[in-house]
């Protein structure tokens, strides 16, 4: 990452972002869209640039950003054939004849301030969350709506409690042991199952909200809800992010499975895989660097994200990424028949058989490279 922040004399935020910062950038009209790395999105593309100008805002955390390159302004650069993609700086050029003039907040107008790549409200979210972490953690045993939570998704106390989950209960929150801004900071995870995340940067935390759930109500009725207007929303992630998984990357094995959601990664816990085999991206974002300089013991990844568009358009993209890091990779997404869509909702309905496409791909697995031996 090589963004910086700089302020104006108004005191507005303008974080400066170099081409390879964006990822999975696409072409909406004049702008472009991509995920935004103010707030480590990796949900929806949030970020809207202006492909003329460079500038940008976040619909999402109403970050405003400047994407720059040295000494140019910023524009994109088409490929017919394949459409836009980001990640790289050579997914954009430099445009000599743009001209900023007509923008409200010239460059002129910034007054440098010490580089920071997180604005310091997400490093004190981050700081908040982990000095209530104890609590979360009693919450989430002592919550009958939280248990009744997991059991309906078909998680064990015991899984739930091994993989470190929390729950901000509105007890949890009044008992929180933190100043009072930072207390409001935490206000937004109230109602929420908090799972651990893990990065190179740091360990951050990603949430699913409980509110508007009702004991026997499943999770696509859930989903339905909170997609109406005016619903709180499903998740809430902060800055580092990361994996779900990914704490301790010198025990993960040999081969890894990554999934998609959180709950995904604790349904095959439940179901007997080993805790350091399994990482869920919490998103379809991914980072091979990551195992490269953090797990280098890795070399074999299964990648096994949700059975609609998104997820295969993800894997496959994924699967390009991981290759030319070098991993072997395996594509194994849930089958496609009526009994869900993701690992989560199949286990919740047919419990250890659901698994078994990833167990025959594991077995095939090291078969195989037990015969290169």
């Amino acid at each position: 990452m090589t963004i910086t922040s700089q302020t104006t004399r108004q005191g507005k935020v303008i974080h400066l972002l170099s081409p390879g910062d964006l990822v999975d950038v696409v072409e909406s009209g004049q702008r472009l869209r991509a995920y935004c790395p103010i707030h480590g999105g990796d949900h929806q593309r949030s970020l809207s640039i202006d492909s003329s100008t460079g500038w940008g805002f976040c619909h999402c955390c109403h970050a405003t950003v400047l994407v720059t390159t040295i000494g140019s302004s910023f524009v994109n650069r088409r490929n017919d054939s394949q459409g836009w993609h980001g990640c790289g700086g050579d997914a954009f050029a430099p445009s000599p004849g743009a001209d900023h003039r007509s923008s409200s907040l010239r460059p002129s107008l910034l007054q440098p301030r010490p580089a920071t790549t997180l604005p310091y409200w997400q490093r004190d979210e981050v700081a908040a969350l982990m000095a209530v972490v104890p609590w979360m953690r009693e919450a989430l045993t002592s919550s009958r709506r939280a248990q009744a939570y997991l059991n309906e998704r078909g998680i064990p106390p015991a899984i739930a409690h091994a993989a470190r989950i929390g729950y901000v209960s509105r007890s949890a929150w009044e008992r929180a042991p933190v100043s009072a801004e930072h207390l409001l900071l935490l206000r937004r995870w109230i109602g929420r199952i908090v799972f651990p995340l893990g990065s190179p940067a740091g360990g951050g935390f990603i949430g699913r909200t409980l509110l508007r759930w009702e004991p026997g109500m499943d999770e696509n009725t859930h989903k339905t809800m909170l997609d109406r207007p005016g619903a709180p929303k499903r998740w809430v992630k902060t800055n580092p992010a990361g994996w779900f998984g990914f704490d301790t990357p010198g025990r993960l094995t040999e081969r890894v499975v990554l999934v998609e959601g959180g709950f995904d990664r604790l349904a095959l816990l439940a179901a007997g895989f080993p805790a350091t085999t399994v990482i869920a991206l919490v998103g379809t974002a991914a980072r091979p660097a990551w195992l490269a300089r953090s797990a280098p013991q890795v070399k074999d990844v299964a990648l096994a994200l949700d059975a609609d568009l998104g997820g295969k358009t993800a894997m496959e993209r994924l699967a390009d990424e991981f290759r030319q890091a070098g991993l072997s990779v395996t594509l194994c997404p849930p089958p496609h028949d009526q009994w869900g869509k993701d690992w989560s909702e199949r286990w919740r309905r047919l419990g250890p058989q659901s698994m078994w496409p990833l167990f025959e791909a594991f077995i095939q697995h090291h078969t195989t490279r037990d015969e290169r031996k």
